[in-house]
């Protein structure tokens, strides 16, 4: 007959041997649970982490394409400008003349008679080649290119003066000199009176655009020479008409202008009657060429009419002189120098 003590002992060993199957029994369903749970939870983020793996490579695909089409765009241009200029050249090319084609010149045959004795050949003059020699120009020609044009000197001249550019407006000058101008030739603008300016060379004066405008000095006025020197020049110019004797000037002195009539401004519608030397006095002056020259001045003017005083006793055109008393009635527009070598 068994024990009590062993019947509890069997009954501890089935109490622990169920509660241990039950154990078994949860661990496995709590296992296949978590499975269960990582098998639902990995199918939801598959998408999100494809998409962040394929982000950059779209990202890069992207800027591929763009580059792509750009360079693409700019080749098209260029392939069109290219065209155009290609089509352009053509046009060109047919549209100039064509030359038109020559026919061949056939060479003409000259048909000798063998029966007929020939006779003498004929004599040509032999030309002179010493008179058509290239080494000897016609004598005009070596004259001229002997001369030398004195405008150079002129403006050396008016330099040394020290007289301000201001007064000059040199798109009015004009040379008469031996090599630039020539006296058998008339002129259509001024006619017999260029013959009166050979040997002068003229420069430009500048005046005061008021005064001409309001007294319409080139229509209505008349033109005049007056004979001067150097030392009286600059004061001249800068007054900007031709003061009357004792006249004070702007420097203080008073205007002294060497005529033999010191109560009139004499002037004189001829060239040669206002370069004598009562008007006109000579200096002497050492150019840049070396050579010593006499200097003549002389003012090309525009002189108001209604006051001219003509002097009478001329007995020609040559000798005529003008007098007036009215003071800014006569304005240079030119300076005349002529220059004589010594």
């Amino acid at each position: 007959m068994p024990s009590i003590y062993a019947s509890v002992t069997l009954n501890a060993i089935q109490v622990n041997n169920e509660t241990n199957a039950e154990h078994r029994i949860q661990t496995n369903s709590s296992l296949k649970t978590t499975a269960n749970h990582q098998a639902t939870i990995r199918p939801q983020y598959l998408p999100f982490r494809i998409a962040t793996i394929s982000a950059p490579i779209s990202k890069h695909l992207s800027t591929v394409a763009i580059v792509f089409i750009v360079l693409s765009v700019i080749a098209f241009w260029i392939s069109l400008f290219a065209l155009m200029y290609y089509i352009y050249r053509r046009w060109k090319r047919h549209k100039l003349p064509r030359p038109k084609p020559t026919s061949p010149i056939t060479p003409s045959v000259v048909f000798v008679d063998l029966g007929k004795r020939p006779g003498r050949p004929a004599r040509h003059a032999q030309p002179n080649l010493h008179k058509f020699s290239p080494c000897r120009p016609p004598p005009s020609a070596a004259a001229s290119s002997s001369l030398q044009c004195r405008k150079p000197l002129c403006e050396d001249y008016i330099r040394k003066l020290n007289l301000s550019e201001a007064y000059f407006a040199k798109h009015y000058d004009k040379c008469f000199c031996r090599k630039c101008h020539n006296p058998s030739t008339m002129d259509a603008k001024c006619g017999q009176r260029c013959k009166e300016f050979h040997g002068w060379i003229r420069f430009g004066l500048r005046l005061n655009e008021a005064h001409k405008k309001q007294w319409n000095i080139f229509k209505e006025w008349k033109t005049s020479y007056y004979g001067t020197s150097l030392d009286r020049l600059s004061s001249i110019l800068s007054n900007r008409f031709i003061p009357l004797d004792g006249d004070q000037l702007a420097n203080g002195t008073r205007f002294n202008s060497g005529h033999p009539d010191t109560t009139h401004c004499t002037t004189s519608p001829s060239i040669i009657c206002a370069s004598q030397p009562k008007f006109s006095v000579l200096s002497n002056f050492k150019a840049i060429d070396g050579n010593n020259y006499y200097v003549r001045v002389m003012l090309q003017c525009k002189q108001q009419a209604d006051t001219i005083i003509v002097k009478g006793g001329a007995k020609s055109f040559q000798n005529v002189e003008w007098t007036t008393t009215a003071r800014s009635s006569i304005v240079p527009f030119g300076l005349l120098i002529r220059l004589q070598k010594i």
